[in-house]
């Protein structure tokens, strides 16, 4: 280990879980993955926390597994019982390169420097519920200039995220590979459409992940890309090399939208902008659902709060893509279960305005198998349409009443 390496996500503590006996707590990723006994329930995040380290959870087990131990449907099943073990050794082939400061550091290339000695970011602008800059946030009045100290915790959890949702627009600017980065920059690839997230909710939180990992063959037919690998598996992460995997399955999962480099003992960071990833319709997210718009071009079901996930199940469950809709690729896991079966599902995302973080929201459910049938999925967005006429009527009639 360099001397420079501190605070390994590996064995320290940052994520919040929720236990089986109803207690929180914090764990790191190697207590998670060798979690045999199923006493972690579940994560304690808000939704769009919760979906980036739930698809780093993901790319773990991916990575770690290989296209071979799930290469079909039967692999996959088969497969239930090895990813804790074999996600363990993964973690301790790859443990240099989740160390939070230092050389190597997780998701933040060596060779990111700043353009100049006075152009660093405040590391509170990489948590969402903080205020920093012209950001303000309704519950947070701790901004200063020179940015808080914050805790590693705080720092590996905010890391995540904002590698995954940060906003597009106008951003400060930074030297990657030599090049200064540019100073407009695009959504991280979570942020698109403010898309809706679903996942398939197991008993336990190891049992969540096996669920939603996917076949090389749906991969094949529901992605049409290459299983590629992680970000952190890169020798060096290059503007080049990183870029390469923008279109792999991994890559994608656990992206680097934006050039950090943070420094143990500092309120700033070095920040600007990433690699850039494809979008609708050149590729959908695995996680997301999406239909079609009037002119028969594809959206992402969005997660606005005015339109919550339930008015939008008939789509959400679309295993089958009748009509051009398109369901969460996990969900496909689904269709080996009989009917007499339940299943349980999680929605969630986060709502923007461009730059503007508006909302989040989340729902969850457990389903009857049956509930997927075509037929039983007509009844209910009949009853939906229904009942949105209905809202129309009555809103109309209240307005004339009042006038």
């Amino acid at each position: 280990m360099n001397d420079e390496n501190y605070y390994n996500l590996i064995d320290e503590a940052w994520i919040p879980v929720l236990m089986k006996d109803g207690k929180n707590q914090t764990v790191s990723l190697g207590k998670i993955f060798k979690d045999t006994d199923g006493v972690i329930a579940d994560l304690a995040l808000n939704p769009y926390e919760r979906m980036a380290v739930f698809r780093l959870l993901l790319c773990i087990a991916q990575a770690a597994l290989g296209p071979d131990r799930l290469k079909d449907e039967d692999a996959w099943k088969a497969a239930k019982s090895d990813v804790g073990p074999v996600s363990t050794d993964y973690l301790r082939k790859w443990h240099h390169r989740f160390f939070l400061y230092g050389p190597h550091a997780f998701l933040q290339p060596d060779d990111v420097v700043a353009v100049r000695d006075d152009a660093m970011t405040a590391c509170d602008k990489l948590v969402f519920h903080f205020s920093s800059g012209n950001k303000s946030t309704l519950f947070d009045h701790g901004a200063t200039d020179a940015g808080r100290m914050l805790p590693d915790e705080l720092l590996a959890l905010s890391l995540v995220s904002f590698q995954n949702f940060s906003a597009g627009g106008l951003s400060g600017t930074c030297n990657w590979s030599g090049a200064e980065t540019e100073r407009s920059v695009k959504g991280a690839p979570c942020r698109e459409q403010s898309m809706l997230f679903t996942i398939l909710v197991g008993g336990t939180l190891m049992e969540s992940i096996w669920m939603n990992l996917l076949s090389t063959k749906t991969i094949a037919n529901g992605l049409s890309a290459e299983l590629g690998r992680p970000v952190w598996e890169l020798e060096t992460l290059s503007r080049s090399s990183s870029a390469e995997l923008a279109n792999t399955v991994l890559g994608h999962l656990v992206p680097l939208s934006r050039a950090i480099k943070l420094s143990k003992g500092s309120s700033a960071c070095v920040l600007g902008g990433g690699v850039v990833y494809p979008q609708l319709p050149a590729w959908r997210d695995q996680m997301a659902s999406v239909k079609l718009k009037e002119d028969e071009t594809p959206t992402y079901i969005s997660s606005d709060p005015s339109r919550l996930p339930w008015r939008d199940l008939a789509s959400v469950l679309q295993i089958r893509g009748t009509g051009g809709r398109k369901s969460a690729l996990a969900l496909h896991h689904l269709e080996s279960l009989p009917d007499d079966k339940s299943f349980t599902i999680w929605t969630g995302g986060l709502y923007a305005e461009k730059a503007k973080e508006i909302a989040t929201v989340e729902w969850s459910a457990t389903l009857p198998v049956s509930m997927l049938d075509e037929s039983a999925l007509q009844r209910y967005e009949t009853a939906i349409d229904w009942a949105e006429r209905q809202r129309s009527a009555l809103r109309f009639a209240a307005r004339t009443y009042s006038d």
